[in-house]
């Protein structure tokens, strides 16, 4: 999901160039080229005022959607960041490393690192979150539910006897 309403004036749009636009399509103008990622960006979310990028340089980039400004650089995973979700200042991400995180992105802190012994053991490929819980689904065969305050892992809701060998991943969704 990128987050995207269509009642926003503007619109994001990641590229392989490393960059973001901010794009006005009432006059199909670029109203401003967001940079300093290092490599492609591959995620984004935004929430009409703010865009938050993921890219394949490990970074996740909060900008001001109106000013263009770079607000925090997010640091903290190894890898490319596979699923990002927005909710009011609230940023959960999930990356290829197999770890989550979740971020307060008005400061820029890490508030919660979902991991220990029962973190997923492949890429993530997918979250949800609400006020309370966290649900993540991963390469490893396994969508696992997790307490939003604390991180601590609560229980597997699927885990497939083969553990996701095969291609048997899962995907979360809202219906």
């Amino acid at each position: 999901s990128s987050g995207i309403n269509a009642e926003w004036p503007l619109r994001p749009g990641g590229a392989y160039d490393c960059s973001v636009k901010v794009w006005d399509p009432t006059t199909e103008t670029c109203l401003h080229s967001l940079t300093g990622h290092t490599n492609r960006v591959y995620s984004l979310q935004f929430d009409g005022s703010h865009i938050v990028s993921g890219s394949l340089d490990t970074t996740i980039r909060v900008w001001d959607a109106i000013t263009g400004q770079c607000l925090h650089v997010l640091s903290g995973h190894r890898s490319l960041t596979s699923g990002m979700e927005l909710k009011d200042n609230i940023l959960v991400s999930g990356n290829a490393d197999s770890f989550v995180k979740i971020w307060d992105i008005n400061t820029g802190s890490c508030l919660q690192t979902l991991s220990g012994a029962s973190k997923h053991q492949s890429a993530v490929t997918c979250l949800l979150f609400n006020k309370s819980y966290v649900l993540t689904s991963s390469d490893d065969g396994t969508v696992k539910l997790w307490d939003i305050k604390t991180g601590e892992f609560i229980r597997d809701i699927v885990k497939l006897e083969s553990g996701g060998s095969g291609g048997g991943g899962w995907w979360v969704g809202q219906g």
